[in-house]
Parts: C-alpha cells; sequence; structure tokens
C-alpha cells in the first residue's frame, strides 16, 4: 500500500470523524437545539450510514471506524433535536 495515500486516509477520516465533537459538547451542555436543522441532521446520519455499508462491502477498516464515531456525534445531535420538537 501507499504509505502517504494511507496516511491522507487516516488524516481525513479523523477530521471528518470529529468535526462534529465541537458541536455536539456544545449542545450536551446549553441543551439549545434551536439553531439545528433537523433535516439536515437526518440527511448526514443517512450518508455516514451509507458510508458504513459501504465500508462494509469493500472490507475497510477505516470507512467503517471513521464514518461510525461520526454517526455517534451526529446521532447524539440528532436524538437531541426529535426530543427537543416532542
Amino acid at each position: 500500500m501507499n504509505i502517504i495515500g494511507e496516511l491522507f486516509g487516516y488524516i481525513a477520516g479523523i477530521c471528518t470523524a470529529i468535526c462534529f465533537l465541537p458541536q455536539t459538547l456544545q449542545t450536551i451542555r446549553s441543551k439549545d437545539v434551536r439553531g439545528l436543522s433537523l433535516t439536515s441532521y437526518i440527511i448526514y446520519c443517512t450518508g455516514l450510514i451509507s458510508w458504513i455499508l459501504y465500508g462494509l462491502y469493500i472490507h475497510s477498516v477505516q470507512m467503517l471506524i471513521f464514518n461510525s464515531i461520526g454517526l455517534f456525534f451526529g446521532a447524539m445531535i440528532l436524538y437531541m433535536i426529535i426530543r427537543a420538537k416532542k
């Protein structure tokens, strides 16, 4: 395998996986979801689930790990948005 390509894959995966960590932490602390879009988070989580399924299909550990982490953070926010709308 190409080491440089693998390195970029890991860097991209880590950045993508944790990009919603600050938003998740802020939302948990403030419990304020008024400015967050339900539709955006549904689309985001659906996309991540699709990437995870694709990762399973092509046997990509990177895709599975990093998209699962991203889905965890996205799903937490999605849950908080749905709960607040009830």
